[in-house]
């Protein structure tokens, strides 16, 4: 995946997303990075129609995934119904377009 990493303590292994300045396991504050890898289960989701001036689109759907070392992360699903417990795949993409700067975060598609 590109330009979005967790956080891998070197202390305890713990996987952090977004990474933090200590890890929440053992304090320790000397980390790796590390990619998003194999499917991710959706643990919960929520359509957001409230949106700023910025956004083109009628509303987006957020979700937090759950991946298989436990780390959990928070992105845009590209999926049209969501249901929790759901495999779904991480990628990076455009979350936001603000005139001509481009936000780039998570996006989860069905896997």
């Amino acid at each position: 995946m590109n330009g979005i990493e967790k956080n891998m303590c070197k202390a305890c292994g713990r996987a952090c997303y977004p990474g933090h300045a200590c890890c929440p396991s053992c304090g320790k504050t000397d980390f790796e990075p590390g990619g998003f890898e194999g499917p991710a289960t959706l643990l919960t989701f929520s359509r957001v129609h409230m949106l700023s001036l910025a956004y083109t689109d009628r509303y987006i759907t957020l979700g937090i995934v759950e991946f298989a070392d436990g780390t959990r992360a928070l992105g845009r699903l590209d999926v049209d119904e969501p249901e929790i417990g759901m495999k779904l795949k991480a990628g990076t993409g455009v979350v936001r377009t603000d005139g001509l700067i481009e936000t780039k975060g998570l996006r989860f598609t069905q896997a």
